[in-house]
């Protein structure tokens, strides 16, 4: 692939597919049918491309052929309805309605729920079919376009596949990098206040998490061959890393703060520097084509070595014992960013994990219908959220009628379509963005106005699809921009010398922003009401995942069972601090108590953290453990574990030894069972510290509830 394509994000080539794909649709229809046939089929091939994003080939017509049957459908009911307000207005509610109640199927379902939605607006902009014969070939030639649209993303993800695949992996590094940069600061204290809170932390490990399962997606699913098997192990090896990332935080502070603390502090962060820019380097070789960096773990262990002896500390000093087991920690991440380059330029080998087990741990696909049984009741926030944008778009369809331009009432329902999103935070960030996206969208159609160049117009349409498309989920200001083209030329290819409506565009954009905003507050799913859901999710995922990593040579189904648990245990620590980001903008009355809900967040990473720790040990370090005391102890530390988080109560935990004489001897020692034992210890007393957190979080809410403050409703303002 040239050099300029390389500098191309996976996101922004998806665009480009998209805008060709829609492109070449409307010229082929256009050609064959004439300029109607082609500006519907161009619109049902670009409410089918929504979901199609860089995936697999094999995921594209499962993701996109509901995609065009939906567009069809609600095409044909309005052209059917169109000529009755009321009946549109009850169309536009279960449309709103059903649509949006496909988020049962998760955030994977957002592009396929929006499609309904995208479908009634282009056929609400469409002249209204004087026949409900002309609507039903209006439905027939937006069906036909989507249809075409499907095989032409088939064959671009078939073309695209191996540069998503390395996309995928590079992005997954660099976020590994900036999670060590970011480790790195904290452990030197060089971040600012604001910065260095556990939340911030914890949205580090968030976006790291995503990046991972996307690379996930893309390369565990991908068929055999010499490179699919060696980014399945980049991929491995990133997963390993991210543990190795997450136990290094342990200990640090028992380093203190004096000269030899900081100075044994600056060590350890400088070596997570120089491993972040390697691994930085091995990126941008894999995601655009640059020279493999040359690495070396001895070199890096020497040059640590000699960072950490310069501390002016006594030599009976006991945090050396500290020291030399963080530096053997730091090790094996030196140890696995190596083997990562050298696997990259290595020869081909068959990988540790075949293609069936892979898939286990790809994101689930499909629509089954048993997703919708947990959401049938107002309990729901997906529930919730349908019934609320079915109240708020068709109120935007009666309202653009009275309003003095009435000439289009769909600008006023896409409006709130797109900026009413499932929670506040999200729903203010778009208001927001999609004012300024259409003030800045606005601006450039007036430009190209000017011009009276219709094949300009007809370039500046597709240009923007693609736009929009490739920014929706990354900057979205710049897709409302695009979104703006899109609705302000579309009137003008249809009715060539018109004037762009400038002012209601702008008018119906900040009323919908401002409309979708307001309903908010109506069946609002405030993230405390999911609070003893996520909760109860987080503590089972760990129990289960303790239960499965607390083995002593485990068997490969059991080593299997470790990596599936610890995915779902960090994705439930994920849903967790999501719902705690996007509670702090929700109304003061109703926001999750933030002291506590970062002291739950916080023990269940350090649970993790110490799980990892202990998993490193016993994949690396089986040799320098007993097994006749290390078996038994990893035996009961389970069922420590388990009855702490499943049951809420355990055995009485020993008292913890002063933070001064917390650490047995490290340096020089074979026999590194008293560390494994340690670990046990600590991971029993945060399993109890996790339980004691999450009560105490309930309580206070608990308590603001019974102090009159209300649990949710309409009114509820911050």
């Amino acid at each position: 692939m040239p050099g300029p394509w390389r500098r191309l994000s996976a996101a922004q080539l998806n665009g480009i597919s998209v805008a060709l794909g829609v492109a070449l649709i409307q010229a082929l229809f256009t050609a064959l049918f004439g300029l109607d046939a082609g500006l519907a089929a161009a619109g049902g091939a670009v409410c089918c491309s929504l979901p199609d994003l860089p995936n697999p080939p094999q995921r594209v017509w499962r993701r996109l052929f509901p995609a065009a049957l939906l567009a069809a459908l609600v095409t044909l009911a309005v052209g059917l309805l169109r000529h009755s307000p009321v009946a549109m207005t009850g169309l536009i509610a279960l449309i709103a309605f059903g649509t949006l109640m496909m988020m049962a199927w998760g955030p994977r379902a957002g592009p396929l729920s929006f499609t309904g939605v995208l479908a009634l607006v282009f056929a609400m902009a469409w002249h209204a079919p004087p026949s409900a014969t002309a609507a039903l070939a209006h439905a027939g030639w937006v069906l036909a376009g989507a249809l075409v649209y499907t095989q032409w993303a088939r064959a671009g993800a078939w073309l695209l596949r191996r540069r998503y695949r390395e996309l995928a992996v590079a992005a997954a590094m660099r976020a590994c990098v900036a999670r060590l940069r970011s480790r790195a600061q904290r452990i030197a204290g060089a971040l600012p206040p604001a910065d260095a809170s556990i939340r911030a932390s914890i949205a580090d490990d968030v976006l790291l998490a995503d990046a991972l399962q996307a690379a996930r997606d893309q390369v565990f699913a991908a068929r055999p061959s010499a490179v699919s098997r060696r980014q399945t192990d980049l991929v491995l090896g990133l997963i390993e890393l991210r543990d190795l990332m997450l136990s290094i935080r342990l200990d640090v502070e028992l380093l203190g703060s004096d000269a030899a603390g900081l100075h044994w502090r600056g060590a350890l962060a400088t070596t997570l520097i120089h491993l972040a820019e390697a691994l930085e380097t091995l990126a941008a070789a894999i995601g655009q084509g640059q020279v493999m960096p040359a690495v070396s773990a001895q070199g890096w262990r020497e040059a640590l070595a000699a960072r950490l002896a310069g501390a002016p500390a006594a030599a009976d000093d006991a945090r050396h014992h500290l020291v030399d087991a963080l530096q053997s920690r730091l090790g094996h991440m030196l140890d696995d960013v190596a083997a990562m380059a050298e696997r990259q330029a290595g020869p081909d080998r068959d990988s540790a994990w075949p293609p069936e087990k892979l898939q286990l741990f790809v994101s689930p696909e499909g629509w089954p219908l048993a997703a919708l049984k947990p959401h049938l009741s107002l309990q729901s926030g997906v529930m919730r959220h349908a019934l609320r944008a079915g109240l708020a778009l068709s109120l935007a369809y009666v309202l653009g009628q009275f309003l003095p331009w009435n000439a289009h009432p769909y600008w006023l329902v896409l409006s709130v379509a797109v900026v009413l999103r499932g929670n506040l935070e999200q729903t203010l960030s778009r208001r927001n963005e999609r004012i300024i996206g259409t003030v800045i969208g606005c601006l450039l159609v007036l430009a190209l106005a000017q011009l009276q160049q219709p094949r300009l117009l007809a370039l500046a349409f597709i240009v923007a699809v693609g736009v929009a498309h490739a920014y929706v989920n990354q900057r979205y200001r710049v897709a409302a921009t695009a979104a703006t083209l899109m609705a302000l030329v579309q009137p003008l290819l249809l009715q060539p010398g018109s004037s762009p409506a400038i002012a209601e565009r702008l008018a119906d954009t900040v009323i919908g922003a401002l409309l979708a905003w307001a309903f908010c507050f109506v069946l609002p799913s405030w993230e405390r009401r999911s609070l003893q859901r996520l909760s109860g999710q987080l503590r089972a995922a760990l129990a289960r995942h303790a239960g499965n990593l607390l083995v002593w040579a485990p068997a490969p189904e059991q080593q299997l069972a470790q990596r599936l648990s610890r995915q779902q245990a960090y994705t439930a620590l994920a849903a967790l601090a999501a719902a705690a980001q996007r509670s702090r903008v929700e109304p003061r009355q109703v926001r999750l108590p933030e002291p506590e809900i970062e002291a739950v967040l916080s023990h269940g990473y350090r649970f993790m953290a110490l799980l990892g720790t202990v998993q490193q040990m016993l994949n690396r370090r089986t040799d320098r453990l007993a097994a006749e005391l290390a078996g038994p102890e990893l035996a009961l530390a389970r069922q420590d574990c388990a009855a702490w988080l499943v049951q809420g109560q355990g055995a009485e935990l020993p008292v913890m030894a002063p933070a001064e004489v917390d650490w047995p001897e490290h340096a020089g020692q074979q026999d590194l069972t008293p560390w494994l034992l340690r670990r046990l210890r600590l991971a029993r007393r945060e399993a109890a510290d996790l339980v004691a957190a999450e009560s105490r979080l309930l309580a206070a809410i608990s308590r603001a509830d019974s102090a009159g403050r209300p649990r949710s409703g309409v009114g509820e303002r911050p």
